[in-house]
């Protein structure tokens, strides 16, 4: 990494961290001497994890390691990685995969099954074509690209044999891409390290997949602020109250570029048109007990819009949401009634908030 890069990066986690302390109503201040936390930049994004209740700084050394574990196994790119493998071998070979890269895969089957492929785990060929990542001005791809890209996906095609640990593509060219549920399985996985430990209260934050444990010492609840996705990064239109479980957030404002002509394309793309989806949705925030469901169902959500993702919320149980329209409507699900209050005095102008019976 070169000297600028990391200084690009150190920013981003001295900001972040300030964030962090803003999002999580904390058992106390950020620094009080109870409390052990580290953060770092991996992932992509800002990782941070807060032991409550605890002075032993070694105890986050496991946590950060599987992280990194895992990481190695489910990125797209480092060399030697199951997902890697995978994709190589389209069309070729089964691959042997870790059991943490056969679940999660699993998983992402289940997410392209209930939102009939609009959650498709072998996007990747769209994902990569568009390659949508820190903001930027470009020329989207062109429709030829986009249609070649579409060809390449269909979840149907992945084989998984569970007696041998092995996925398969069908078909050449496919690419199998983890992104949208890779930070809730490793949140997952971290805290059962965490757990492991003997620790009673934390909170681990993986670039806004906020998974909590145990509530505050005195037996309230953490606080999880909701962004508001016409400021992201200044304000929370509401938050989350909850001892334990997870609360993920997606909106179209978190990665993007912009054309020469000033038209904006975000990061959620439509497997069906093949362009970023215009679901009417902005941005949609779940709460589950796991962060891997959390993590799937925000895409699939986004993707379905309002109407197809609140009845799909409604046949899964343990699972609530919060979507915001392009019309600034602010919709929670029943679920949220005694756990989610909207921030009326400061935006209640700006958003019509709906709690929905």
């Amino acid at each position: 990494m070169s000297r600028i890069n990391r200084s690009k990066n150190s920013l981003k986690v001295i900001g972040l961290t300030m964030v962090t302390c803003l999002m999580v109503t904390l058992l106390s201040a950020c620094g009080k001497s109870d409390t052990v936390t580290r953060s770092d930049f991996l992932l992509d994004t800002f990782v941070s994890i807060t032991l409550y209740g605890e002075s032993d700084e070694a105890l986050l050394d496991k946590p950060f390691e599987k992280i990194e574990a895992l990481n190695l196994e489910l990125s797209s790119t480092d060399a030697g990685s199951d997902v890697l493998l995978i994709n190589a071998n389209a069309g070729i070979q089964p691959v042997k995969v870790s059991e943490a890269t056969y679940r999660i895969i699993e998983k992402g089957i289940y997410y392209s099954e209930i939102s009939g492929g609009y959650f498709d785990a072998t996007a990747g060929p769209l994902i990569d074509l568009w390659a949508i990542h820190e903001p930027e001005i470009k020329d989207p791809p062109s429709p030829e690209r986009i249609a070649e890209a579409q060809k390449k996906i269909d979840y149907t095609k992945i084989v998984l044999n569970p007696s041998e640990q092995t996925v398969y593509l069908t078909d050449p060219g496919m690419v199998i891409n983890l992104g949208s549920v890779s930070k809730g399985c490793i949140a997952d996985a971290v805290m059962a390290v965490i757990k492991e430990e003997g620790v009673k209260h934390a909170i681990v934050n993986l670039g806004g997949n906020i998974l909590v444990m145990g509530g505050k010492a005195n037996g309230t609840d953490f606080g999880v602020g909701v962004e508001d996705p016409n400021n992201p990064g200044n304000g929370y239109i509401g938050v989350v109250s909850i001892k334990d479980g997870s609360v993920v957030t997606s909106g179209d404002y978190e990665r993007y570029f912009t054309d020469s002509a000033g038209k904006r394309y975000h990061h959620i793309l439509d497997p069906f048109t093949g362009y970023p989806s215009e679901s009417g949705l902005t941005q949609v925030t779940v709460v589950t007990d796991a962060s891997i469901d959390g993590d799937g169902l925000t895409t699939t959500l986004f993707l379905l819009g309002l109407d197809k993702g609140l009845a799909l919320v409604e046949k899964l149980d343990g699972v609530e949401a919060i979507f915001v329209t392009k019309d600034n409507r602010v919709i929670a699900t029943k679920g949220l009634k005694d756990i989610f209050k909207f921030d009326e005095t400061n935006y209640g102008k700006t958003y019509t908030f709906t709690q929905l019976q």
